[in-house]
């Protein structure tokens, strides 16, 4: 992998690395809900993982951090 400086992107090439990183996010959380609900349907999968999401926002506009 090379390690560019953000500074150095396009803005396109920024809001494509943003992209990537909620994806990444997304997809560790995705797996953790997995491991803890090994049976978890798809739908089921995507409700829980909306509730951590939410759950995030709540938390951090309490002036928490994540």
């Amino acid at each position: 992998m090379v390690w560019v400086s953000v500074r150095r992107l396009r803005p396109e090439e920024k809001v494509n690395v943003a992209i990537d990183m909620s994806d990444c996010c997304v997809r560790i959380c995705a797996e953790g809900i997995r491991a803890q609900f090994p049976d978890v349907t798809e739908e089921e999968l995507v409700g829980r993982l909306r509730e951590r999401i939410e759950w995030s926002r709540r938390w951090r506009k309490r002036g928490h951090e994540v």
